[in-house]
């Protein structure tokens, strides 16, 4: 590139802003600089809790569980308060949502993730004097982990993770798919049951 020594190359952002983007920029500034400074102090106690639930969250199949529960908390509304269908279809959908969830979470949590979670804390147990308990480590980390806690627990998480995902692609046709169609017709037959017994009552 050519550069010209008469050309003036003023790269400054106030030269280029827009005036509402300036103006905007000043009153957010001006709220920062209002707000009074503030230090949070937390007891070792109340640090040592928030750090256990975080250990206890950050597990695959906890993390699961939780996804789960929120799932069935919001979504089978969502499908059952669908006003763009009929009754029936809705009602349907909303059996048919709620069975996918049991199934996803419940083999999740207890089938793919709980067990694989488990099987990879015991493979990465450094204390452990036996080659199972080490046997999925990394040996160029070793030392890292060996000093770093948390290294260690977000290695056996992403870990349990991955190995969890691949046996998904074969849980999710052989035990997934099954049990959700066998709770929709068990939901589907409650809610038929149900209707009648209101017709008739």
């Amino acid at each position: 590139m050519n550069i010209q020594p008469e050309y003036n190359y003023n790269n400054s952002v106030a030269m280029r802003g827009k005036w509402w983007k300036k103006l905007q920029d000043k009153v957010i500034q001006k709220a920062i600089d209002l707000t009074p400074m503030h230090t949070a102090k937390d007891s070792a106690k109340k640090i040592e809790q928030r750090n256990n639930f975080d250990n206890w969250v950050s597990k695959p199949h906890i993390n699961r569980g939780v996804m789960g529960v929120t799932a069935l908390a919001t979504q089978p509304a969502i499908d059952y308060y669908n006003h763009r269908v009929d009754d029936d279809t809705r009602k349907i959908a909303r059996n048919r949502t709620i069975a996918k969830i049991i199934a996803g979470t419940g083999v999740g949590m207890f089938v793919v993730r709980g067990p694989i979670y488990t099987a990879v804390e015991n493979m990465t147990n450094i204390a452990c004097k036996s080659k199972f308990g080490k046997k999925l480590l990394p040996k160029r980390f070793l030392s890292e982990i060996a000093n770093n806690e948390k290294f260690l627990k977000n290695y056996r998480s992403a870990l349990a993770m991955g190995l969890a995902l691949a046996a998904m692609s074969v849980t999710n046709f052989v035990l997934d798919a099954p049990i959700t169609i066998f709770l929709t017709n068990l939901l589907n037959d409650q809610t038929a049951k149900i209707e009648e017994a209101k017709k008739n009552g």
